[in-house]
């Protein structure tokens, strides 16, 4: 058995791993649904944060939101960099496969990686957008709440 065997087997295995996990049709309505709601919740707490706008420490505040988002979102595209870079690092060894074989062995293995590099890094994208959102809900909160106690 080559490897090439062994490397379809197991794109097969995680092919078939993922349409039996795959979300259902319900799944992406109920969380389409919670960004919404999510979004919708932010929106009416920014307007509630409107009388405080003149306020110096609201400001502050929300840049320290801004720039914990940019650290974060700096971080991810640092990591982007250092997987393709080690992708095409081993797409250069493309050239030392002396077989057809080890060839395709090869370039399946890097379209994998390629697909797991794009996948990996939608996922983290999407995670921050996520975090962002519910942290500004949290401090539009807070700081809803704060203005209430000063009245």
């Amino acid at each position: 058995m080559s490897n090439t065997d062994d490397t379809v087997r197991q794109l097969s295995a995680a092919l078939e791993a993922s349409a039996r996990h795959a979300a259902t049709p319900a799944k992406i309505g109920t969380l389409f649904s919670n960004w919404l709601a999510r979004s919708a919740n932010n929106a009416v707490a920014t307007l509630a944060l409107l009388p405080g706008a003149a306020q110096p420490q609201t400001w502050q505040n929300l840049l320290q939101l801004n720039q914990a988002a940019l650290q974060k979102w700096q971080q991810q595209q640092s990591v982007w960099i250092e997987h393709w870079t080690a992708w095409f690092g081993e797409a250069e060894k493309l050239r030392n496969a002396n077989t057809l074989s080890k060839l395709l062995e090869q370039e399946f293995n890097l379209a994998m990686q390629a697909v797991q590099i794009v996948g990996n890094h939608s996922v983290n994208l999407s995670d921050l957008q996520e975090n962002l959102e519910v942290n500004y809900g949290r401090w539009a909160q807070l700081q809803r709440n704060e203005l209430s106690s000063q009245d």
